[in-house]
């Protein structure tokens, strides 16, 4: 996969970390920026060597794949306005090639470094109509807490339940839901070059239920050959 122009050298170091040595700059660059990588559908996530590296005590904070916006009205797929909403979702490193070229209007595709240690955004909003968010990739999400690694069955965030009315909100932050606002430029409070600074404006949107969904797992289609008729 990574060996295009030399050689590479695999160690297993134990609780699925792995060091690759690699003997070609270029492959090295490749590995580093030509991402996402999947094995079995699920991601690899890449980073530099540290010394004094312990494998059991390392955790994964953040990692890089690929979001689908769906039902975006095509107006939205632009460069500036793309990176906007990929902005409230994580850290965006660039769009599909055919989100970019307006070649497909089912969904739009952003690849994005998510901080896993924050809640996923599962929603966002422009102009006050709602889209959902999907992420491709992620097996193992709890629609409890919008957390990655676990599913609502074994969340490790206390809930409480209020008897009189049976209302349901999370011990935890109150704002850890999974809406945001897209703002869009306010001609009244443009900066320089008629750009809004720092996106001023957005905002979490507080909800007491119904943050996260199934709708966040985008599923793997079966792509094998239809069986013929007998």
């Amino acid at each position: 996969m990574w060996g295009k122009q030399g050689s590479i050298e695999v160690i297993d170091l134990g609780n699925k970390f792995f060091i690759v040595k690699s003997f070609s700059q270029e492959d090295l660059d490749f590995a580093l920026t030509g991402g996402p990588w999947k094995i079995f559908d699920h991601y690899l996530a890449i980073r530099f060597w540290k010394p004094n590296f312990n494998p059991i005590e390392a955790t994964i904070n953040s990692i890089a794949t690929w979001v689908r916006l769906p039902g975006l009205a095509i107006e939205y797929y632009k460069e500036e306005m793309l990176k906007r909403i990929g902005s409230i979702l994580g850290k965006t490193m660039r769009v599909d090639i055919n989100t970019a070229d307006k070649s497909r209007g089912k969904f739009a595709r952003l690849y994005v470094e998510l901080d896993l240690i924050e809640p996923l955004v599962s929603q966002y909003s422009i102009n006050g109509i709602r889209y959902l968010v999907e992420y491709e990739g992620l097996h193992s999400i709890c629609f409890q807490c919008g957390l990655v690694g676990h599913d609502s069955n074994c969340c490790p965030r206390k809930v409480v339940v209020n008897g009189a009315s049976g209302a349901v909100a999370m011990a935890e932050k109150e704002s850890d839901v999974g809406e945001k606002q897209v703002p869009q430029n306010d001609k009244n409070k443009e900066g320089n070059n008629g750009k809004n600074n720092n996106n001023k404006g957005k905002k979490v949107i507080k909800e007491e239920d119904g943050a996260y969904g199934p709708w966040m797992m985008v599923q793997r289609t079966n792509r094998g050959k239809k069986a013929g008729k007998v």
